[in-house]
């Protein structure tokens, strides 16, 4: 009787062990799975071409660089990196849409969202219409080594990530290019005037 007890208790113990070793394994991998799950759908495409989702048209028209940007508070802005002004034009296809996600996404991972500073914002527009191309940049600040490989992600957002669209705008800032355009990089850059 002393046996079968000392067996039941051995076996629930090692029973018990291994199911709290698999609930923590599953605890620590389901946030990566989760968050590819929930990812929006891109539609990938370059600079000048236009890229079309199911909600919305983006075309980026073109990349600038500038050292520091003039500001509405006196002085011009400065930065330890450099400023990336990405101007571009949008359309809704069938609704009114906002683009509440954009993100500059670098080939190590990281991303770095618009608006840097105040005083030195750029003129965005809040809804696009159908049928009706508008214009819009964004200004982003950024280490001077994340240009190269940069990419712009513009999508809708939103409660259900998964089932928003987004377009992943290749910014054909090989290292060259990103070489060239930081060389020329403008100072005192207004962010306000048209893209």
């Amino acid at each position: 009787m002393k046996a079968r007890m000392i067996l039941v208790r051995g076996g629930a113990a090692i029973t018990g062990t291994a199911l709290l070793a698999a609930a923590m394994w599953l605890y620590a991998v389901r946030p990566g799975v989760q968050a590819k799950e929930l990812d929006p759908i891109r539609t990938e495409g370059r600079v000048g071409a236009v890229v079309s989702t199911g909600d919305f048209r983006v075309r980026v028209d073109s990349v600038t660089a500038a050292r520091s940007l003039k500001s509405t508070l006196g002085a011009p802005e400065r930065t330890e990196g450099i400023f990336l002004i990405v101007g571009f034009q949008a359309m809704a296809r069938k609704e009114p849409v906002k683009l509440q996600s954009v993100v500059l996404e670098t080939p190590d991972g990281f991303t770095f969202r618009p608006g840097p500073r105040l005083g030195v914002s750029a003129p965005t527009a809040n809804d696009y219409q159908p049928l009706l191309w508008s214009r819009s940049s964004y200004v982003f600040e950024v280490p001077r080594d994340a240009v190269a490989g940069a990419r712009l992600v513009v999508g809708t957002g939103g409660l259900l990530p998964q089932l928003s669209a987004a377009a992943d705008i290749d910014l054909g800032l090989t290292g060259a290019k990103a070489a060239e355009l930081l060389g020329g990089a403008a100072e005192s850059y207004d962010p306000r005037a048209r893209p």
